[in-house]
């Protein structure tokens, strides 16, 4: 590749990358199991960007971004691991088995730029003190250029050029031992993301639902979809089990809300800007900036009348805030409805509004951080996946089309309802049983689906082979008789055990992965 198209390239790539931050609404565009085809396309090899974009995201399954803790990057991992396998040749192992460390080292940069950005989100804390709102509303894309920049752009540009050349020649000179070492280990590899992901939903309550999954694809040959529609099912019918009048969920509000001040468009003004919320995401105030630049219209048009008070809700809304990016629109929702009753009437204070605030938005995270991202997303990422192993385009979508509507759906939806309604809704949500019947139910799912991903997708067999009384004996042949897919069952359940018992346990499971394939091919085991 020439050094403009290795620019171009990873100019696209940190574009794709933002998104979370800046311009999607956190549809998460950038998973491998959707960014790692977009790449292959791009780059004239599809089927190596889908085979390596699905094994990439089984690695990274199970890894969870949840309050400050931001697991390796699975976005420039997966897109840069896809661009080394095309380079290569379409040699897959050499993008699977680079994209996890080259996610820590990302990862690693992520810790530098969200200090960085503290010194935009003081500057914007200033500016919106003092009044300056479009000076404060640049210093906020500053913050999302800057991550753009230091921690998308410059390290795939810096990976891309070394490996343009450096790839297919260390490939090339490599000894036998060690790539067919690095193929043994590619195909441990996504034991570990079902492993995560197996130990995030309790493996110790849902492994009956496990086992009838691995079941269902080891001795009955059934396909991933079939299974996750199988277990679908399942999940309705447990769900519906004793299930009384008075366990109903009900969204009877006490009575009709008339008309507020805030229009469709000044909500739809609220909804695109809320994109950005976690754009200039800093270890002072996390999401503060983000959340007062997204309300600002509101705050505008409700103090319009008010300039003192305008200026007051500016610096009340520039305080700390963190919570789950859908959930954020639905204490969006709640606080310009406040803040509206505060503007007719003094029955709503300053202080009640940030207590308000305060109150809303860390159990609100806890239950996105549960039920959107650590069950429906991964399930999901898992079927795609699983499609995009198999060469099948379909997968990228299954797992984006249902991306896109939950994000833009509850983002709208949470916004628009509580502003409507405010703290009603919010009582409602927690005292219902919504959220808990829809865990227990992806419990089921996930732990079917992962089972038959285990079964179809991690790969490792035995080698040895000798002949006795005129016979040909295989080692593994003789264990498929015993129980079949014994090895790859057996490599995620000990990978579950180190993750539940180690706190840096996927360490040790990336660190065995290798040893495993290396040590194995070295004896002959393997």
């Amino acid at each position: 590749m020439s050094i403009l198209e290795i620019f171009l390239l990873s100019l696209l790539i940190s574009f794709i990358a933002v998104e979370t931050y800046w311009w999607g609404g956190a549809i998460y565009i950038a998973r491998p199991v959707f960014a790692g085809p977009l790449i292959g396309l791009i780059m004239g090899d599809l089927q190596t960007g889908l085979i390596v974009g699905g094994s990439v995201e089984l690695v990274f399954l199970g890894g969870l971004a949840m309050g400050a803790y931001s697991p390796p990057n699975a976005y420039i991992g997966g897109m840069v691991g896809t661009a080394f396998a095309v380079m290569s040749g379409g040699n897959l192992e050499i993008g699977i088995a680079l994209a996890y460390p080259i996610g820590v080292l990302v990862q690693m940069v992520n810790y530098l730029v969200t200090n960085i950005n503290i010194v935009w989100v003081e500057r914007a804390e200033k500016c919106y003190n003092e009044g300056k709102i479009k000076q404060a509303e640049l210093f906020h894309y500053a913050s999302i250029i800057t991550r753009m920049i230091v921690q998308f752009f410059l390290p795939t540009f810096i990976a891309l050029l070394i490996g343009s050349a450096a790839i297919e020649s260390f490939y090339s000179s490599i000894p036998a031992w060690f790539s067919n070492g690095l193929k043994i280990s590619a195909g441990i590899l996504p034991a570990i993301g079902m492993a995560s992901i197996v130990n995030t939903l309790g493996f110790k309550k849902g492994w009956p639902y496990f086992l009838g999954g691995f079941v269902l694809a080891t001795y009955l040959n059934m396909n991933i979809m079939a299974i996750a529609l199988l277990s679908l099912a399942v999940a309705v019918v447990m769900g519906t089990i004793g299930k009384s009048n008075a366990d109903s969920l009900s969204f009877n509000f006490s009575a009709d809300k008339s008309q507020g001040i805030l229009d469709n468009k000044t909500l739809r003004s609220i909804f695109f800007r809320s994109f950005t919320s976690m754009g200039s995401f800093n270890y002072k105030g996390y999401n503060n900036i983000g959340y007062v630049y997204s309300i600002a219209p509101a705050l505008k048009k409700i103090y319009a009348d008010n300039k003192e008070a305008y200026q007051e809700s500016l610096s009340r809304n520039c305080e700390f805030f963190n919570s789950h990016p859908y959930f954020s629109n639905l204490v969006m929702g709640v606080s310009v409805a406040l803040e509206e009753q505060k503007s007719k009437d003094e029955s709503v204070t300053g202080a009640s509004i940030t207590a308000t605030k305060t109150a809303l938005m860390g159990p609100l995270a806890g239950i996105g951080d549960s039920v959107f991202q650590g069950t429906y997303r991964t399930i999901f990422s898992a079927i795609g996946a699983g499609l995009c192993m198999a060469g099948n385009v379909l997968g990228c979508f299954v797992y984006l089309i249902p991306q896109i509507i939950l994000a833009w759906g509850t983002r709208w939806a949470f916004l628009k309802y509580a502003y409507i309604y405010g703290t009603e809704l919010v009582v409602k949500l927690k005292t219902s049983n919504l959220f808990d019947k829809f865990v227990e139910g992806a419990n089921i799912v996930g732990m079917m689906v992962i089972a038959a991903m285990t079964s179809s997708f991690v790969s490792i067999a035995l080698k040895p082979a000798w002949t006795l009384g005129g016979k040909e004996i295989v080692l593994q042949a003789v264990f498929d008789s015993i129980l079949p897919k014994f090895l790859p069952l057996a490599c995620m359940l000990m990978f579950y055990q180190i993750m539940a018992k180690k706190k840096n346990g996927i360490y040790i499971c990336l660190a065995l992965s290798f040893v495993i394939g290396f040590a194995g091919v070295i004896i002959g085991l393997l």
